[in-house]
């Protein structure tokens, strides 16, 4: 059997066609096995424990209105936050329940709290329509954590200090604590994005103009089967990295909070292994292949490039919006994961995963790799133009396919896009990690704000 030495390697087919073979069809197993369990966990109602991260979203903007005055609420809550919110369930379905009856909405108040989790409805059903017994301190707590502290736990503890004679105002006053610097900052968020989308538009006239840079070249020599051992054997350590570090955290549960760093360290340590075998070449060498030195211009392109993907991925979200008939977002367990992440150590370790190891490693593998060895081969028989154009769409649509989210195809591919095109242009793979980076970051602190 044919091993990867100094030389880049070249399978023999007479094995290397069957293996080729059997990778395929595990990673189909394993692969359609994921998707199910994650779509009969996006399917199930939200948690019995609290309100997910949609739900605090729909917390925040159905509060907005009242707290940043009725144009500013509405335009940061976009269109009616009732109708799209409509689907939601569990916790979640509790807190529009809250809303409806502060707004004296009673007959849809109670339709909505019928379908809440565990000792909501009853306390809705005294705090709004005035039946059954008063909620004892430990109900009223178990539903204050239900609802996730946030204002409409504040505005059902407000309603309820009503009903038993006592001042409202004091849980108002630490709802709003609650909920107003979260609005101040998504507000905040939504202007930086409307000034990256005008600084994107503003970029993409200047690559329309300006001329080209050289293409890079980086001569990878393996082979086609190579590359696909290479890469799908990385994708089933993807798979299978997740199993393998629940199999440690039953040993040693303390680590439980570092699940997401040490899932992704060991996939991407492999994924490193198995490039550097393969194509018989150092880290170090690799690396200085794709990132020569100086790095000033192609950093500094890096903040245009993000604008840019910014206004693309936003163009392209709104015209698929329609054709999307679900409010599920994608990656969903993901963001709830970093909404439910406690502690100092656990929150820096998983943000440096996030905006660092992941953009390194992703865009090692996609842009680094696989778009110039596509590109280099492409090029001879489509021209140069088409065929690294296809070469960089190849890519992104491969990054997409790689998130196993089949709701984010179309943002994600764009943004692979934007990032192949960054490395194209500029021949500099930490201009794209950059871009990477800022933006893992830059939703990483979103969603910590919100949860």
């Amino acid at each position: 059997m044919d091993r990867p030495g100094p030389a880049p390697w070249n399978p023999d087919r007479a094995w290397a066609d069957p293996l080729i073979a059997t990778l395929v069809l595990l990673i189909l197993l394993l692969g359609g096995w994921n998707l199910r369990a994650r779509r009969a966990h996006g399917h199930a109602p939200a948690s019995a424990a609290q309100v997910s991260l949609q739900g605090r979203l729909a917390d925040l903007a159905l509060a907005a209105p009242r707290l940043l005055g009725a144009t500013t609420g509405a335009a940061l809550a976009g269109r009616d936050p009732r109708t799209s919110l409509s689907r939601l369930t569990g916790w979640d379905q509790a807190v529009l329940a809250v809303y409806a009856g502060d707004q004296g909405e009673l007959p849809r108040g109670e339709t909505l709290a019928a379908g809440a989790p565990g000792p909501f409805p009853a306390v809705w059903a005294w705090a709004y329509a005035g039946r059954g017994p008063a909620p004892d301190p430990e109900t009223l707590r178990r539903v204050r954590q239900g609802l996730g502290s946030g204002y409409a736990a504040g505005l059902l503890e407000a309603r309820i200090a009503t009903r038993q004679g006592g001042d409202p105002k004091s849980v108002l006053a630490r709802a709003q604590d609650w909920a107003l610097p979260r609005l101040m900052g998504l507000v905040a968020a939504g202007l930086g994005g409307v000034l990256l989308i005008l600084g994107g538009l503003a970029f993409m006239l200047y690559l329309t103009l300006s001329r080209p840079a050289p293409r890079p070249t980086l001569a990878y020599g393996m082979s086609g089967r190579a590359v696909l051992i290479v890469l799908m054997g990385w994708f089933l350590a993807l798979l299978c990295a997740g199993q393998a570090i629940q199999v440690l955290l039953a040993a040693l549960p303390f680590l439980r909070p570092l699940a997401l760093p040490l899932t992704y360290g060991l996939h991407a340590a492999l994924g490193v292994l198995f490039l550097c075998r393969a194509e018989g070449l150092p880290l170090a060498t690799l690396w200085a292949r794709v990132s020569p030195a100086p790095h000033g211009r192609a950093l500094l392109a890096g903040l245009g490039y993000l604008a840019l993907a910014v206004t693309v991925v936003a163009a392209v979200a709104v015209a698929v919006s329609p054709f999307l008939h679900t409010t599920e977002p994608p990656q969903r367990e993901l963001m709830e994961a970093f909404t439910r992440l406690r502690g100092p150590l656990a929150l820096t370790l998983t943000f440096l995963t996030v905006a660092g190891l992941a953009p390194a490693f992703e865009e090692l593998m996609f842009r680094g790799f696989l778009l110039p060895w596509l590109g280099e081969r492409l090029a001879p028989k489509l021209g140069p133009r088409a065929g690294w154009h296809l070469a960089v769409a190849a890519t992104g649509l491969t990054f997409a396919a790689m998130h196993m989210q089949p709701m984010g195809m179309p943002t994600l591919t764009s943004l692979g896009v934007v990032l192949g095109l960054a490395f194209l242009r500029t021949g500099d793979l930490l201009t794209s990690i950059l871009v990477h980076g800022l933006w893992n970051g830059g939703i990483f602190l979103i969603l910590r704000l919100v949860g």
